[in-house]
């Protein structure tokens, strides 16, 4: 792949959640024998050039679980919800054309879906989400005109609302990859 075939955009991880319903912080967890939240950032590592994760205030030790470059941003209002996750993460991406955001709690996302995704936000797309069977899933990608909004949302639907608002801007990707749906909540959705 030449320099100008490469991804110029960033991934964005959220990793600010209390774990509350998995019983322990599950970014510790041992997924592919290394701990979770570093298995996602090679996930994502692969195909972005740069990977920030979001960690509330307090989480500086985790930093610690990823043996790979990355970038830390600390999200002071984290507590408010997903979307001020969104909003630090985004605040940090300072000249970057476009962003992925992940979540941190999903690793059974296939590298080939993020190349995807990059690739028709590359393309122009304000918008990208991946989709399996009829249904939407997760990473979303964003393009950077749409960073003031993501850094205005609210509350703990993520970026639901903004991809409602601009329905007639997002691209739907086809994908065979049912890790778009799948999350590690609660220790039993490990099997």
């Amino acid at each position: 792949m030449t320099d100008a075939a490469e991804p110029r955009g960033a991934a964005l991880l959220l990793a600010a959640g209390g774990s509350t319903r998995f019983g322990s912080d599950k970014r510790k967890l041992l997924f592919n024998e290394e701990p979770l939240l570093s298995y996602v950032v090679a996930l994502y590592e692969r195909v972005c050039p740069r990977v920030l994760v979001v960690v509330k205030p307090g989480d500086e030790r985790i930093q610690g679980l990823v043996n790979r470059p990355c970038e830390w941003v600390v999200a002071r209002d984290a507590t408010e919800g997903m979307s001020r996750s969104i909003a630090a993460g985004v605040r940090a991406l300072d000249s970057a054309p476009w962003v992925i955001i992940g979540l941190a709690d999903m690793p059974y996302v296939s590298p080939d879906t993020v190349s995807q995704i990059a690739r028709t936000l590359e393309a122009g797309a304000i918008i990208a989400r991946p989709r399996s069977s009829g249904r939407t899933g997760n990473p979303v990608g964003f393009n950077s005109r749409l960073f003031g909004p993501l850094m205005d949302l609210k509350g703990d639907r993520g970026a639901r609302v903004l991809i409602d608002d601009h329905i007639r801007d997002v691209v739907d990707v086809e994908v065979r990859d049912q890790g778009i749906f799948r999350d590690i909540d609660r220790p039993e959705d490990l099997t």
